[in-house]
Formats: C-alpha cells, structure tokens, sequence
C-alpha cells in the first residue's frame, strides 16, 4: 500500500489537471469568437527610418569620406569604391573590371591570397570586391577594436595588387567556364541581348565577356585599368559604418589613403546617347528544343535623382514590383502562362533601363506577351485604385526600413547615397517621399516613362515555334533572330511581309 499510495497521489492530481483543462478549453470555446479572414487584416502606417548620425569630409587628395557612428555592436563595417565599374572599359576588353575587383584579393606585395584572407580572419570578418556598372567596390567587415588592422588591409588590396600570374591564369579558366555555364541560361541570354540593343554603342550596352575579351586578360591589362582608374579623385568614396570614432577614422583614412595615393586624371569614356527606338521591335534569342520562353521587354528608365522617380517607383509597383501586382495576378494567377513575373526600373549613375521580365510555356509565348503589353496600356490610361495605391506604397516603405536592419545593410545604403551623389536626407525622407506619391502623379510617371509603342522585346526561345505567333501579333513586322553569342542568324518572315 505504500508503494501505491504516491502513484494514485499523482494519477488523481493528474487527472485533476485535465479536468481543469478540459473545463478552461470549453470555456475558452464559448468566449472567443472565431477570426474573419474574410477581410485583409489593418495595416499601420509606416514609421520614417531615422538614420544614425553621420559625418561628411574630404581628405586633401579628392577622397570622400563618410563616418557613421552605429554603436549597437563593437563591429565595423567599410566600404571603398572608385568610378571603376563595367562602364569604363571597351567592348573588346569586356569583363576587364570583373576581373580587377576578383583579382584585387589574389596578393599583394606584401601577402597572398591565402594570408589576405588569414588576416581577414584575424580582425573577424572577411574582404571581398565586386565590380557594378559604374563603380567598383572593396568591402570588409570586422571587430571594432581591429579597425586599425581593418585599414592596413584593404590600402594593400585597393593600391598595391599585384595580380599574380598562377591567379590570373586560375581566373581566366574559371571565368570561361563560368560563361559557359551562363549561356546555357536564358535569363542571362536574355539580359546580354537586351542590354545591348536598349543601349546601342552606349558603355552600359556591355554586360558580359566573351571568350576573346577574357583570353585576352593579362597582368598587363589588369595593372593599367587600375592604375587608369584607381584614384582618389575619380569619384572614391570610402563609408565607414559602426562603433567608432569619427577623429580615429579620419586619422587612419589620412594615414593609409591620404598621404600615399596620389590623385591624377580619371578617364573619360565616351557616353554616346542610346537608340531612340520609333517603332516597337521583338527580337529572338534562338534556343532550339526549349520548352519555355524567356520574355524581356523594357525601354531607357530614370536615375535615381529623376524628379519623378518616387512616383515611377510607386506606378512599377503597381504593375509588377511584387508578387501583389496586376502582373502577378493576371499572368500567373489568373491565366497560369508563368510561375513568376516582375518589373523593375533599374537606375544607373547616368541612364536607368525599366523593363519587365518572365518565362512562359512556349505554346503561350505570343498569348503572353499580348497580355503584358495589355497591361502595361491599361496601366498607363486606366486609373490606380485607391487599395492598389495603399498596397504599393506600404510595401515599399516596409521593404525599405527592412533592408536597413544589419550594419552591413546600412553602410551599403549610405554607400549608395553617395556614389549616385543623391541628398545628405534621402534616407530620411525615402519612407515619406513615397507615402506622399498620388494616384495622379504615379499615373503620369507610367505614362511619361513606360512606353510599350516603343518597347524593346527580347524573347529566348525555340524560334521555329513561337516565330509565326509573335510576327501575328505585330502584322507587317520583321523578327531578328540571333544565337547565343549574339550573332544575327536570320528574320522571320523571310520574305519581309508579316501574316495573320
């Protein structure tokens, strides 16, 4: 019995407690009334993103530098960039920038590539550079009370390369098989043709190497693009976000990129003025056996300084921003043509490219396309719902106070505000700038800057089976076909004359 008496102790008291549970369930069951999902839960109003404190300066030689003091966490974050993006190079020497920016960590004349990397390690944090249109970029991060050592590295890597030869000839292997690789996507064939029809002789028009332009990367080449473009007056910007002090970051700017680089002459590379298309065009990327079609179409977007570009922004993601567009649902949702679609102004320092962008089932191809370029006349003649309105503009103000979360996210963004040379308050006021967009002034910016009549069209696909469905889409018009070198390998029709 008394070996029993503890066990019925905790069998009753057990039993107790799930009578009370049941008893609190039942009660809970009659009290709480079931949620509505029929309607969208409130959405409050987004609150304005306040930036941490900042310092602007210059150090002698034209470098700019920009302090922001983040002291949530003993981490910094750098970033160094120079006008030296894809932009400044010459077709035949495409990919050249890449190559630097991939190259800058190979050794320098002091370390490896493998102690570069050790040293990185040593401060916690990693270095890497990467090369955009205009710019390219050195980026570190690290423990705060390592800033000193953080400087010591990226001056080797930004002024003293050395491009070694074992490394270069390892990148260039690695780089063509990486452009094969590329090619077998029609995303990037679609992009590369694009790109270069949108800009004609214009520098962004170049997007991606070629066999020859990589074959052609030397040590050679690779010191004097840097040595052309690598200067502290040719638009350098170096942003240092994190617990630190701005007089110490002035100090080690002066000390590791003030007293050695010396400025000089920046290049000038001619900017010719893009194509103005009269007519709309469609272009094939001929991919013989494939079971989709790879749809791109745009025309010459806005800069980021564009006095209208909140309400583009705004207008764009109406259409097709996210997946809560008319693109989205009409397309995926209600016709069930693609898996996804988007549409995106893409800024640059001196031009900007809006475009829209999906792959389809290739015996939709033309159906598809008719119903985009349907879209985009509804969008720009029909009126923007109030909800519609609401909806866009809360999720790109939400969207961009998310992307401020990390230190890392917050050094890129004011890197970015002062590469494209946009207002000290443009952070500040980016969440009630687009809360301010009207229906009336997102309707005008789609009309002004989304110009279907004239778009550019480029579809990757099986040419022999989506070539009759889009010239009858567009009677009387020639398609240009090329392959996947870009190369033009014919028209459809032949004959010059469209069919119904």
């Amino acid at each position: 019995m008394t070996l029993l008496y503890p066990f019925r102790k905790v069998l009753l008291c057990s039993l107790f407690s799930l009578g009370m549970l049941a008893e609190l369930t039942v009660a809970q069951q009659t009290t709480i009334a079931p949620a509505d999902l029929s309607a969208q839960p409130a959405v409050g109003q987004v609150s304005p993103y306040h930036p941490p404190a900042s310092v602007q300066d210059q150090l002698p030689n034209g470098l700019r530098l920009l302090v922001v003091a983040d002291h949530r966490f003993p981490l910094v974050s750098i970033r160094l960039a120079v006008h030296a993006g894809n932009a400044l190079v010459p077709p035949a020497d495409a990919g050249l920038a890449g190559a630097v920016a991939a190259l800058l960590t190979a050794g320098t004349a002091t370390r490896s590539s493998l102690q570069i990397a050790q040293e990185a390690d040593r401060y916690g944090g990693a270095i890497a550079a990467t090369a955009a249109p205009d710019y390219l970029t050195v980026s570190t991060s690290g423990l705060a009370n390592r800033v000193t050592p953080m400087f010591q590295l990226l001056s080797q890597v930004v002024l003293h390369p050395t491009f070694p030869e074992e490394e270069v000839a390892l990148y260039k292997q690695n780089a063509l098989q990486e452009l094969m690789a590329e090619r077998a996507q029609p995303g990037f064939l679609a992009g590369v043709q694009f790109n270069k029809l949108l800009y004609g002789d214009n520098p962004y028009a170049v997007t991606a190497p070629t066999e020859e332009s990589i074959g052609s990367i030397s040590r050679t080449t690779l010191h004097r693009f840097h040595d052309r473009t690598f200067l502290p007056n040719n638009d350098a910007v170096l942003v240092v976000v994190g617990d630190v002090r701005v007089s110490v970051i002035r100090d080690l700017a002066q000390r590791y990129f003030g007293d050695t680089w010396k400025f000089g002459q920046p290049p000038q590379a001619p900017f010719l003025a893009p194509p103005v298309p009269a007519a709309r065009h469609i272009f094939i990327v001929d991919r013989p056996g494939s079971a989709q079609s790879t749809i791109l179409l745009g025309n010459l977007g806005i800069t980021r300084d564009a006095p209208d570009y909140f309400p583009l922004l705004v207008a764009n993601e109406v259409l097709g921003g996210s997946f809560n567009s008319r693109l989205v649902a009409d397309i995926r949702e209600q016709r069930g043509y693609a898996y996804g679609i988007g549409s995106a102004n893409r800024p640059q320092l001196k031009l900007g490219s809006w475009f829209v962008s999906t792959e389809v089932r290739t015996a939709v191809t033309s159906e598809a396309l008719k119903e985009i370029l349907r879209q985009l006349d509804a969008l720009r003649e029909g009126a923007i719902t109030a909800t519609e309105l609401d909806q866009a503009k809360n999720y790109l103000a939400g969207s961009f106070i998310r992307n401020l979360e990390t230190q890392a996210q917050v050094a890129d963004q004011f890197l970015m505000t002062a590469l494209y040379h946009l207002p000290p308050n443009y952070l500040e006021t980016y969440v009630s700038r687009v809360l301010a967009v009207t229906a009336a002034e997102a309707q005008e910016a789609a009309r002004r800057h989304i110009r279907p009549s004239t778009a550019t069209i480029v579809i990757v696909g099986d040419a022999r089976q989506i070539e009759l469905g889009l010239v009858n889409l567009q009677p009387g018009s020639m398609l240009t076909i090329f392959n996947d070198k870009g190369a033009q390998v014919g028209m459809f029709p032949p004959s010059g004359v469209g069919k119904r």
